[in-house]
């Protein structure tokens, strides 16, 4: 058993959102509305106990990353036989909230099981739910499929960046006819130094030893030139990292 290896990815801005339902008798609504309840004021206690849990999540889950929650919101809403929960988790992290979110309605909803459980034994939870994410490979990630790229480098490296674009779906060009020039060689061409900038950025984190003249990003007409260092572990972290966001290009 192992969790997922996260450390070549890049930190993006991450969102989810979830939702849960809790059913109950009418009679026990009117008296969580009414504060009525014996164990306290059951709106209030349930989403103070979601965003408490949200923060709790890498130790309830073996295989969760600890990450930093930068805003969590709990809301609910209350219907004539039931209350329904929805949880919003935003931060940057290199991997999603999704089960943060999740967490946050699970534990939100068990806490109004807890407090009216004595007066009312109908209760169910149904529906828990994740109704929405973003970020990471899902916001800027694309495939290479119908783009031809042509590979400039040596044996060393060849089998295994054919590999990375194979996984991206791109056809690997055999002659000049090419959309993308991937090259581990001196290349001439028009570098766009923002992206450039901030790939380097993130390599540096990953592999400081090995970043010597780092990874550039530019144009030769219309052709999209990426140059990497001739390091397998470079390359490897390059397409781990960015290979997806090749497509956006």
């Amino acid at each position: 058993m192992r969790t997922v290896d996260v450390s070549t990815k890049p930190i993006t801005l991450r969102f989810a959102k979830a939702y849960g339902k809790i059913s109950l008798k009418e009679d026990t609504v009117q008296r969580i509305l009414s504060r009525q309840i014996p164990k306290g004021d059951v709106l209030s206690a349930c989403r103070l106990a979601g965003i408490m849990a949200s923060k709790k999540t890498a130790e309830l889950l073996p295989f969760c990353h600890p990450i930093p929650l930068e805003h969590v919101e709990v809301e609910v809403k209350v219907g004539k036989n039931y209350l329904e929960i929805f949880s919003t988790v935003l931060g940057t992290s290199k991997t999603g909230y999704e089960m943060e979110a999740l967490t946050a309605v699970s534990v939100a909803l068990l806490t109004v099981y807890d407090m009216c459980k004595g007066l009312d034994s109908s209760m169910f939870i149904q529906e828990i739910k994740l109704l929405e994410k973003s970020g990471g490979k899902s916001q800027w990630g694309k495939s290479l499929e119908g783009k031809r790229v042509f590979i400039r480098t040596d044996e060393r490296f060849k089998k295994l960046i054919e590999e990375y674009l194979k996984n991206l779906h791109a056809q690997v060009a055999q002659d000049g006819n090419f959309d993308l020039l991937i090259s581990t060689e001196k290349e001439e061409f028009e570098e766009y130094l923002g992206i450039s900038s901030v790939i380097n950025n993130h390599l540096f984190c990953v592999l400081p030893t090995e970043l010597k003249s780092g990874v550039v990003v530019g144009k030769r007409g219309n052709i999209i030139v990426v140059q990497l260092e001739p390091s397998e572990k470079l390359i490897k972290a390059f397409f781990e990292s960015f290979g997806e966001w090749l497509g956006n290009l």
